[in-house]
């Protein structure tokens, strides 16, 4: 900064000084200042009337940012003006280096949102937060800011999740500041039923880590988590079932919406001509009813609109569109950038060069016709627009990369086969699903012609507990009839094959599996037999009677037992559910909702009731007494919650990560604004 450089301000002190409206007066820049040349800034200042007047360059501006957490919080963009290990520690830079690193050059064009400020309230209020969102709509950004500002503090561990079994390894009780963000929590493409049930479990832990002041913030695509929502039903967590910590991040104001298209428009790759060409036409991409900030930073791209003509109804379609636009866009890259696509498609949880499925390599290499070595130097390339490197993995630099492969397999299957041989079998079991079963959105379905194909890469399943219980899911629900007779005529010995039981028993795939097996007659008598008394002790033993609405699951216990099972509800259950009862109350987790105790209990009551069974005075008299138990039960546990959480206090600060709302003007400034938005965005 030069002394010179206030000149043109003197023209405007001087009509403030004659105003009355210069007693202090704030010369602020971005550029450095030397002493000596604000103090004659000052001096010349003080000559024109001010009498406090004050020059604050580069150093304050800097200062104030480091100082200032909540200031940070709610303009996460002032990350992107400085080296982050000026802001953070070297011990969170280690830790966290790898999460932040990719999201601090996008933080310039980031808008902090009114989904942005709910998801931080949210966290503030109840510990954790479910972002849901389609696909680009910025889940998955507001998810890495919200971990920048929560990794500021030296005492807070910000850990960067991709699934509940990670969780659970990651939670340290002992360790109080820990703030988890799992992205695609129920399965990034395509729903995981293995995190459904996992999720179900580790539920209870994350309640626990929550007491012991630990975060959580969880993102899904809208469709994935209503699939993940109804096989939860009663174990998910209370927060999300009542959606008080759940965030739709889709819901964006016409300014929010004109501020994300124009940043990225202005801070991304397009020349001065492009952004000259199609700046009249943004205002209409903003206003388009499903907006999604993903497709907007695209359009900041020149690798995502090389055939995008700058004329309105072509950027509104690709806005509307952007699946289509993204298929052309990867179909007109050259054949060996495709086949690293490719490369990294078949490994679902990405490509490590050092730690791969060479078989699956193998085969992408034979497919494409292009070596290993080759695909792999083609990552480079492809790196910050299609694909991103996290830790030693390449993956794609969004999920929609991925929808838009299964679209271009889906037309060719001469791949599809290809695939089926070559591409790992968790891949096949977790994102294919075959011709003529019900339809799986996002999934690649597999043409009936490779039937036979799919029955031979079946067979060959690992015989490894997490791997039979996504065989068992896939052959319940994915499978047709075809591939599921023909994989049980030539290879009987799967059924055989041992995985852990699902709780309730309604959601477990193995029983599913082998009901589907006895309609077709395939299931042996001693199976079935060991299926019938598995459900039998599930019922009298632990209150699941959830099979009970699924007909073809009650198949498997033949008829009389079926009798026998709703006789002994009546004489053996009922009377024994004033034991019960009290010792559900006495083992009760104090971490879970006390109600959530006593759901299968009251379902089995509910479920006597409508059989029917037996139902003498005595029997409905023991119903409606042990319903008041469970009502007085459940006060009782809610008071001895109440009491140790008061003896166990969070005093866990993260008030750093919460933001104000931000005030929207009056609808007299909006009147008086008739500047647009994008009038400089070619500049």
């Amino acid at each position: 900064m030069k002394f010179s450089d206030l000149t043109a301000e003197i023209s405007n002190v001087q009509e403030l000084v004659k105003a009355g409206q210069a007693d202090t007066y704030v010369f602020m820049t971005n550029m450095s200042v030397d002493a000596p040349v604000a103090a004659a800034m000052r001096t010349k200042l003080r000559e024109l009337g001010v009498r406090k007047p004050h020059i604050l360059g580069r150093q304050y501006i800097v200062r104030a940012i480091r100082s200032s957490a909540r200031l940070r919080a709610l303009v996460p963009q002032v990350y992107g003006l400085g080296d982050l290990t000026s802001i953070m520690d070297e011990r969170l830079s280690t830790q966290s280096r790898a999460l932040l690193d990719s999201w601090i050059p996008k933080l310039r064009t980031y808008v902090p949102t009114q989904a942005h400020r709910d998801a931080v309230n949210a966290i503030s209020e109840h510990g954790v937060v479910l972002l849901l969102g389609n696909p680009s709509s910025g889940k998955s950004a507001i998810g890495a800011i919200v971990s920048t500002i929560a990794s500021e503090k030296p005492d807070n561990t910000v850990l960067a999740l991709t699934s509940p079994r990670d969780f659970e390894a990651g939670w340290n009780p002992n360790d109080p500041g820990r703030f988890f963000w799992i992205d695609d929590a129920f399965g990034s493409n395509v729903l995981r039923d293995d995190y459904v049930q996992d999720w179900a479990s580790a539920f209870s832990k994350l309640r626990a880590a929550i007491k012991h002041g630990n975060r959580f913030l969880l993102t899904s695509r809208k469709h994935i988590y209503e699939a993940a929502r109804r096989r939860l039903g009663q174990r998910n967590l209370a927060q999300f079932a009542d959606r008080s910590a759940v965030v739709d991040v889709g819901e964006l104001t016409f300014e929010e919406k004109a501020q994300i298209l124009y940043n990225h428009i202005n801070f991304g790759e397009q020349s001065q001509s492009w952004r000259s060409s199609v700046k009249s036409h943004l205002a209409a991409v903003a206003a388009v009813d499903d907006f999604l900030p993903g497709i907007a930073e695209r359009l900041g791209d020149p690798n995502f609109t090389k055939g995008l003509a700058p004329r309105e109804s072509s950027l509104v379609r690709f806005m509307e569109e952007p699946t289509e636009h993204l298929i052309d866009t990867v179909n007109a890259l050259d054949e060996p950038l495709q086949a690293a696509l490719y490369l990294v498609y078949v490994h679902q949880a990405g490509f490590d060069p050092n730690d791969h499925d060479a078989g699956a390599a193998q085969a992408v290499a034979e497919l494409t016709g292009f070596s290993l070595p080759k695909i792999q130097e083609c990552f480079v390339e492809l790196k910050g627009s299609f694909l991103k490197l996290a830790g030693s993995k390449w993956t794609f630099a969004h999920p929609t990369i991925s929808d838009a492969l299964t679209e271009i397999l889906r037309q060719k299957p001469h791949m599809m086969a290809a695939l089926i041989r070559g591409a790992p079998i968790d891949t096949i079991l977790g994102s294919f699903s075959c011709e003529g079963a019900p339809l799986i959105r996002d999934a690649l379905t597999i043409p009936a012609t490779l039937d036979d194909a799919l029955v031979v890469r079946l067979s060959r399943t690992p015989d490894e507990t997490h791997r039979n219980w996504m065989l068992f899911h896939f052959l319940a629900y994915r499978a047709n009839d075809a591939v599921f007779t023909k994989l049980m005529q030539r290879f009987p010995d799967l059924l055989q094959r041992y995985c852990w039981q699902t709780d309730p028993l309604a959601n477990d795939p193995r029983f599913h599996f082998y009901a589907r097996a006895h309609q077709f007659g395939l299931l042996p008598g001693d199976l079935r037999q060991k299926a019938a008394n598995n459900l039998e002790s599930a019922a009298l033993t632990d209150f699941d009677v959830s099979f009970f609405a699924d007909e073809v699951m009650l198949t498997l216990i033949p008829p009389f037992r079926l009798v026998g099972l709703g006789l002994a509800l009546r004489t053996i259950v009922l009377p024994a559910l004033e034991e019960k009862i009290d010792e559900i109350s006495a083992d009760a987790d104090l971490d879970e909702e006390p109600d959530s105790h006593f759901k299968k209990l009251l379902g089995t009551l509910d479920c006597v009731e409508e059989m029917g069974v037996d139902m003498d005075d005595d029997a409905g008299s023991f119903i409606v007494d042990a319903r008041d138990q469970v009502k007085r039960a459940i006060d009782a546990l809610e008071e001895r919650k109440r009491e140790r959480d008061e003896e166990v206090e969070d005093d866990t600060d993260w008030t750093h990560i919460v933001t104000q709302k931000k005030e929207e003007p009056s609808s007299t400034e909006h009147a008086a604004t008739k500047r647009s938005v994008f009038d400089d965005v070619d500049k």
